[in-house]
């Protein structure tokens, strides 16, 4: 990834820069260039035997942030030795120098720095020398990231805010060797911004010590509000200002300008410009609309192009008027967002930023498309994410993507190759869920390259906030943070956490280590708490529960792992009877709590409660057991019915009559002999209220296109609820992708019964089709059991059938309508397809190949199922259930076991075929001298295999799997 680097603007003083790394034992930190001053780079001695070496210096004009992250800087180098560290005045030539470059003059570092380029002012440079080390920055703040790193290097984290999660090492003899010039890879790294009601004294620490707190402040908020309340009366002798709605000028909710008026443009330059006298040091001011739509209706408007438009040419003339006042450079910041989201038709000037919404997306664009879009008009891009949003998540593990290891270690990379360099994600108080990904987050958004470390960076957090526990940890963290995929019951997945947690308690003696486990224990209790309420409909009961659930949360809010506020206000939300006196106001973590039964209570949780709660959670919950093994299937998808002879079936749907919502995939098959064009009947808009969404936009792929890239667009769908055709054609034939998206509205589509159009339902894709399905999926031969997952299924109304149509499986049979399934497959009802009917919420398949359809001429499956299938079918009298035959273990890792049980002289031959019908082993007959053989398989991929016995008059195939 090519890297901004300023290091090739200082010619003759850095050669080089090597990354950090600690040893253990004895802390000694090496990073080397060459270059700076007399005598090069040392290694000093910070501490010998806990006894300070150096003192810390500051300037004689040094600021108030440098007195206090020098203040800090000796209390843990004091802490971490077992010494005390002296701060004094000096002109850094010695000892330990805390400051700006224009602190230190003598050090000559003015070549370094440019504090007046915004975009550089929390570069900050580490160095070691004979007499000490410069931890100097071009600005205040930038030395206080300095300290913090100089920290970091030695040891000390601040994983989560609370002092809880802080670590700091012991280490009575410490050197060190260093030489570094940093940098951070995005201008502000707002990721995660601080919750809404969390403490903000301690998300500020956590922001500080992190290095999440910018130079560059990028305002975004919405703005149209307060520039009205700040201009009442001219806006009230100017009516006009204001938005023209239903006839109606300030019309809708009111807060919303007509643009297209030159003097409501002048009025808002203005008010800009005496922001900007007021405050000269301010780095920007926001012109984002407010929320919502109600926008101006006027033909003037109209005219101007699109809201986008419009939002880009007001700002586009403040940003001009407040870079004229000689102030030095300004910005303006604004959202791609909601109706603002689509790409505009106008440059945008080069001092605004656009930060585009991951949420929000009006116009049928993908988060990709509004990437790119912006990027052909805006010198300089951010993004507004969603971490955490309480009404979404609920803080619940496993849901929200701030805290998916994955989802950040790729996106943030991704953003910053795209030339984005601003991060906004809304947060909330989620420290164990999300914890972990906040922490990365900080991380990442200094420096992407980061991501090739992401095990590292695991292993540090696990092996320092857990120590000899951290195993357990490791699954802990694993199950919650990295593996978002993988399918669970909510009892499964809290058996799981109560186990880990029992498990990492029995490992350590450590005090600090067991009150994180504790913390982790109670946040347990609160997710089992939240799965009771889900599970509760009736009223009574459920403001019981609520209660249950809330002053738990109340009771351990001093942890910031719960977001008390937010839960109080989405029970109301949710039509939760709760007392206006439960509120419990912005967290301050360590204030007063109140008792108030049975909402609230002041009681600390104890050591033994704390201890019944993994106890009873490991008695009341089960691991999820499966009684099948997962088969994984390729993409190599081809036409089904005639290869594999399958009979006709009434055609289903794919759910409310082929309708669909939001962005959807199907594979699809072009033959020139039946069809050189996909003709689709479409109707968009089916919701009216979405139906600012945008067109309903297709794509289709062909599946060997080097860059994938779309063979055939089609936009021109609009969303008013009226029927059109839409012809996709494409160069190729063989196998397709169809995609297509109408941005959350609904869309009906249909194709003439017969062209193959499959849909792709597994752990990774979940299929998100709307409810009343009936679909077809093929049961291959020899599949012993039809196992999966299923999710939502509207009080166990799927019903599963098998190839006589004979109703085999209820969903209602899935306790608590979510979990694996299991069905047993009977004699003669494999190599047939079985069908969903009446299926509600989502159903994964895990055993046979995931792919369903409407009938069996539109049914497409893995090349490898089809020949696996015809090769069963080519040999006289081949059973997979024959019982003279029984090979074992299955599944395997290097070892199998066959015996043949009657007649096994009259054996020829024995062959294994991968699931591609490819044989890749075979044992003659002369080999097979007894009844039994064994065969190493260890160098198998793990996959599904046939092994085919050849006796003179049959073939008997039997299917393993090797793990």
């Amino acid at each position: 990834m090519e890297k901004k680097c300023l290091l090739n603007d200082l010619p003759g003083r850095i050669t080089k820069v090597v990354k950090a790394v600690i040893v253990a034992g004895l802390t000694y930190i090496h990073l080397g260039f060459s270059g700076f001053g007399a005598g090069g780079t040392a290694e000093i001695l910070l501490a010998d035997n806990g006894h300070a070496i150096h003192s810390i210096v500051v300037g004689s004009g040094a600021s108030e942030r440098t007195h206090k992250a020098a203040g800090d800087l000796a209390e843990y180098l004091g802490r971490i030795v077992g010494g005390v560290f002296e701060v004094k005045t000096g002109d850094g030539a010695t000892g330990i120098a805390v400051g700006t470059y224009k602190d230190f003059p003598i050090l000559e570092l003015e070549d370094l720095f440019d504090s007046d380029d915004i975009s550089r002012r929390d570069e900050f440079l580490l160095r070691t020398h004979d007499e000490g080390a410069y931890l100097v920055g071009a600005t205040d703040l930038a030395a206080q990231h300095a300290v913090w790193d100089f920290l970091y290097r030695i040891g000390y984290r601040q994983f989560f805010p609370t002092d809880t999660w802080e670590y700091v090492p012991q280490e009575p003899d410490l050197k060190i060797m260093l030489n570094d010039f940093e940098q951070p890879d995005f201008y502000n790294r707002n990721g995660p911004r601080a919750a809404a009601w969390g403490d903000s004294k301690l998300w500020q620490r956590w922001h500080d010590r992190n290095r999440i707190t910018s130079s560059f402040i990028l305002n975004t908020g919405h703005s149209y509000n307060a520039i009205i309340n700040r201009n009442k009366q001219v806006f009230n002798e100017h009516p006009e200002y204001l938005a023209l709605v239903d006839g109606v000028r300030g019309g809708g909710q009111g807060d919303k300008f007509c643009i297209s008026n030159k003097n409501l443009r002048q009025l808002v330059v203005e008010d800009a410009r005496n922001r900007i006298e007021a405050d000269p040091n301010i780095n920007s001011i926001s012109m984002d609309p407010s929320d919502g739509s109600d926008w101006c209706e006027c033909d003037a408007c109209a005219e101007m192009g699109s809201v986008s438009d419009r939002v880009v040419i007001l700002s586009n003339e403040v940003a001009e008027a407040i870079n004229g006042l000689g102030y030095g450079e300004k910005y303006v910041g604004i959202y791609a967002y909601n109706d603002h989201s689509p790409p505009p038709n106008v440059e945008v000037h080069p001092k605004v930023v656009v930060s585009i919404a991951t949420s929000f997306i009006r116009g049928g664009y993908t988060l990709e498309d509004l990437v790119n879009g912006w990027s052909e008009r805006s010198e300089i891009l951010g993004i507004r994410d969603y971490y955490a949003t309480y009404v979404w998540d609920q803080g619940l593990p496993r849901k929200g993507p701030g805290g998916s290891v994955d989802y950040l270690a790729e996106k943030i990379p991704h953003y910053y190759g795209k030339g984005i360099r601003f991060m906004n994600a809304n947060s909330t108080d989620a420290w164990i869920a999300y914890g972990l990904g906040y922490y990365l987050s900080a991380r990442l958004l200094w420096d992407v390259d980061e991501a090739e470390q992401i095990d590292k960076l695991i292993d540090d957090f696990l092996n320092k906030s857990f120590g000899e526990a951290r195993e357990p940890m490791r699954r802990f963290y694993n199950l919650i943070a990295l593996d978002y995929k993988s399918l669970h019951t909510n009892k499964g997945l809290l058996a799981h956490m109560y186990g880990y947690i029992k498990e990492a308690r029995e490992l350590t003696e450590d005090p600090k280590v067991h009150a994180r486990l504790d913390e982790l224990a109670l946040y347990t209790r609160y997710v089992e708490l939240w799965f009771n309420l889900k599970n509760i409909v009736e009223q009574d009961a459920r403001d019981k529960a609520a209660q249950d659930l809330f002053c738990h949360a109340y009771r351990m809010q001093g942890s910031m792992m719960v977001d008390i506020q937010a839960l109080y206000r989405y029970f109301i939300r949710i039509k939760i009877n709760i007392p206006e006196s439960a509120n419990p106001g912005n967290l301050i973590v360590g204030k007063q709590l109140e008792d108030m039964a049975p909402w609230k209570s002041s009681r600390e949780f104890a050591d033994d409660e704390i201890a019944q709660f993994i106890t009873d959670g490991i008695a009341n919950y089960k691991k999820d057991i499966l009684d099948f093994k997962p088969i994984s299937y390729s993409e190599d998808l081809v036409p089904a019915k005639e290869m594999l002879n399958l009979p006709e079936v009434s055609t289903g749907d794919l759910g409310r009559f082929n309708r669909f919502r939001g962005l959807q995939k199907m594979f699809t098959w072009f033959n020139p002999d039946y069809n050189k064009e996909l003709h689709l009947a479409v109707t968009g808009g089916l919701i009216e209220y979405y139906r600012d969404r945008g067109n309903v936009r297709f794509k289709l792929f062909y599946s060997r296109e080097a860059e994938f890239d779309p063979v055939y667009i089609d936009e021109n769908v609009p969303p008013d609820g009226e029927p059109y055709q839409v012809v996709l054609k494409s160069p190729y034939e063989g196998l397709h992708q169809l995609e297509w998206n109408d941005g959350g509205d609904q869309t009906w589509i249909n194709w003439e019964e017969g062209i193959p159009m499959t849909v792709k339902s597994c752990t990774i894709e979940p299929a998100r089709l709307l409810d009343n399905r009936t679909l077809y999926f093929y049961v291959p031969k020899g599949t012993e059991i039809v196992g999966g997952f299923t999710s939502g299924n509207n009080n166990g109304r799927t019903q599963v059938h098998d190839g006589d149509g004979i109703q085999v499986f209820v969903m209602e049979k899935v306790e608590g309508g979510e979990g694996y399934f299991s069905i047993p497959v009977p004699k003669g009802q494999d190599g047939k397809l079985w069908s969903f009917r009446r299926a509600y919420g989502t159903q994964i398949l895990m055993t046979v190949p995931p792919y369903l359809a409407r009938n069996e001429k539109e049914l497409l499956l893995p090349r490898e199922v089809i020949e696996a299938d015809r090769l069963i079918s080519s040999g006289n009298n081949v059973t997979n259930q024959n019982s003279t035959i029984n090979v074992y273990p299955n599944p395997t890792k290097d070892l199998l076991h066959i015996q043949i049980k009657d007649h096994y002289e009259e054996t020829e031959g024995i062959a294994i075929f991968n699931a591609e019908g490819k044989c890749v082993k075979i044992v003659s007959a002369g080999e097979f001298n007894s009844g039994i053989k064994s065969i190493d398989i260890s160098t198998f991929m793990p996959d599904l295999y046939f092994v085919q016995v050849k006796f003179k008059d049959r073939i008997i195939t039997k299917k393993i799997i090797k793990e």
